[in-house]
């Protein structure tokens, strides 16, 4: 071991320079975890390491390596929260983060049918553009109902989009690229006197979730969900670059064919929240150890939790095919923001711009709406 300062050798295991009195650097190691389980290790920048040995392998010279994996984070948390997923394999991870459309381009090859029922559905996933960027796992039935709802087509082009959701169901469950056993395509309703019935808050409820912010877990993620008018699946994706301080407006959600975020300017009632969250860094919707939530983990572990402890009444119902649910899911948020737009004065491309519905491709302008229109609207929710 040799001082950096004055190059003199120093014994081994001495923490100073005997000459010049220098701190010597103890050679970093990572912090034990136990076998397999990854670890964390600080760097010199201040950032830290998420590290995990998927393996090993020998050289050409007989010497003996590790595989790993890493991914850098700025907090602790953050890298923790990183290990189970970078011990999995690349395969079944990209597998996990699969969307809507890479399913769709992934099956689309391996069916066979003729050119005109091809054809069919070639128009029909045109209509399923705002799930597109979403993952297949994390994707509602009522992200998938509102999709079909909005179709501006007949009954024969829903009808198109219920069978083609059924058959890429059916090839991504045993491929494992959607958890367990589900195929949501059944439980899709297509009328063609008009759109499935939808459930939203009432601005008692509204009230009454306002009123619990600060007293139950989560209230305040609904109450931030409600005046968003995001999808669930993007609401739980949003991170502080999402947020812009200087204007105030979060982007994010399904992308445009321009590639870029849908921007939503907020309603005075969740700035102040927003903003603080914001400035944590990280997810501004996530966990409490830092960590995304999953759509499911989310549901049933705290919006379910949360109305029950407000005290809003939430009874299982029938939605088609035998299948119950709760009468309130985290969707009911945006049917929520929907219903406010509804009575909200302002122009109709501008409600189409914030909550980004799929029959906006054929209403809107291809231009940004401004952010003064914008927020007009959002002001006055």
């Amino acid at each position: 071991m040799i001082c950096k300062k004055c190059a003199v050798e120093l014994p081994e295991g001495a923490k100073f320079c005997y000459l010049c009195g220098r701190r010597v650097n103890a050679t970093r190691t990572a912090k034990k975890r136990g076998n397999g389980q990854g670890t964390v290790i600080s760097t010199k920048s201040g950032k830290y390491m998420a590290l995990v040995t998927l393996g090993y392998f020998t050289d050409e010279n007989g010497k003996r390596h590790r595989r790993t994996r890493s991914k850098v984070f700025e907090k602790k948390k953050d890298a923790l929260a990183a290990i189970p997923r970078l011990l999995e394999s690349p395969k079944k991870e990209a597998k996990a983060g699969m969307t809507f459309k890479q399913l769709y381009d992934a099956w689309l090859p391996t069916h066979r049918a003729g050119k005109d029922t091809m054809n069919c559905y070639r128009a029909a996933v045109k209509y399923f553009s705002p799930v597109w960027p979403l993952r297949i796992a994390e994707i509602d039935v009522d992200d998938l109902q509102e999709c079909v709802d909005e179709c501006p087509h007949g009954k024969r082009t829903k009808e198109n989009m219920k069978a083609l959701c059924g058959l890429m169901y059916k090839y991504g469950i045993p491929r494992h690229v959607i958890p367990e056993n589900l195929n949501l395509a059944p439980f899709l309703i297509v009328s063609g006197d008009g759109a499935a019935r939808r459930e939203a808050f009432t601005e008692p409820q509204i009230e009454k979730i306002r009123l619990s912010i600060g007293k139950v877990d989560h209230a305040e993620d609904i109450y931030c969900l409600i005046y968003t008018g995001f999808r669930p699946s993007e609401f739980l994706e949003l991170t502080a670059e999402s947020y812009n301080k200087d204007v105030q407006t979060l982007t994010g959600g399904a992308k445009t064919d321009a590639g870029r975020g849908r921007v939503v300017t907020l309603s005075p009632k969740i700035k102040t929240k927003i903003a603080a969250r914001a400035a944590s860094g990280g997810y501004l919707f996530a966990q409490d150890d830092g960590s995304a939530w999953g759509l499911k983990e989310f549901t049933e572990k705290a919006f379910y939790p949360a109305l029950e402890a407000i005290g809003i009444d939430n009874p299982l119902v029938e939605i088609g095919g035998g299948k119950l649910r709760h009468k309130y899911t985290p969707h009911t948020c945006r049917h929520t923001f929907a219903t406010l737009l509804k009575r909200t004065p302002g122009a109709d491309k501008d409600k189409q711009e914030l909550i980004g519905h799929a029959s906006a491709e054929m209403l809107r302008y291809y231009q940004d709406a401004p952010l003064d229109d914008l927020r007009k609207i959002t002001d006055a929710i």
